[in-house]
């Protein structure tokens, strides 16, 4: 009888200690499932839609009118080519020019000479002397002169020129008047500016003779050496 009681104990108790140890682990599930923190769900992908604008359809390129058909050119004939053939020069022989006839007078017959006549004797007349110059071709070569005199004695030399030591001879044209200069140039340089230029200021300031009374009024042209020495 205490053989059953013991047999009946032992199963009773290993039902209990299994009942505490599946409570014990259930109560650590427990406690380890509060303990650990919960991850957060993951959230699902919202699946994103790009939504394009239609484009309005491109206008399609406005078809290109045929061509129109190419019209035949007319092509220009070539007219014919006509030789010009230049015609010939004339070739004009120059006539020999008629010989002048000349009519002499028929000069006097002369007896002919005998062995014992003397050759007749022909007097010759002198050849006239030389024209002599006209009194009015003296004069105004004489009053060239007192011109040339004038300008000559009207020279300043420049005093620039006579500290160099220049000098030199300068050929002046001018037209003179009543003693009145005009249109005064110089005709051949001393190859000295101020030279040349005193020689144009003697014209100028020259005092001229009185013109002989067939040249008053009249307009003369003279060229002359003015000479610059020292």
């Amino acid at each position: 009888m205490s053989a059953l009681i013991s047999t009946h104990r032992f199963p009773v108790q290993a039902f209990g200690l299994a009942v505490l140890v599946e409570a014990a682990l259930v109560a650590v599930v427990v406690i380890f499932l509060v303990t650990t923190p919960s991850k957060p769900a993951l959230s699902e992908p919202v699946p994103i839609t790009l939504i394009s604008e239609d484009k309005p359809p491109a206008e399609a390129p406005p078809t290109p009118k045929p061509p129109e058909p190419l019209k035949p050119v007319a092509r220009p004939q070539p007219k014919p080519i006509t030789k010009v053939v230049p015609p010939k020069p004339q070739i004009q022989t120059p006539q020999p020019p008629k010989a002048a006839i000349a009519t002499a007078e028929p000069l006097p017959l002369s007896p002919a000479p005998s062995a014992m006549s003397e050759p007749a004797f022909v007097p010759t007349t002198p050849a006239p002397p030389p024209a002599v110059a006209s009194g009015k071709t003296d004069v105004s070569l004489e009053y060239a002169a007192k011109v040339r005199a004038a300008v000559q004695a009207a020279v300043a030399y420049p005093p620039a020129a006579a500290a160099l030591h220049f000098s030199g001879r300068v050929r002046v044209e001018f037209h003179l008047r009543d003693g009145v200069p005009s249109q005064s140039r110089v005709v051949i340089s001393s190859a000295i500016g101020m030279i040349d230029r005193a020689a144009l200021q003697s014209v100028q300031s020259a005092r001229y003779p009185e013109p002989p009374s067939d040249m008053r009024g009249s307009d003369k042209l003279y060229q002359i050496w003015v000479e610059f020495t020292r």
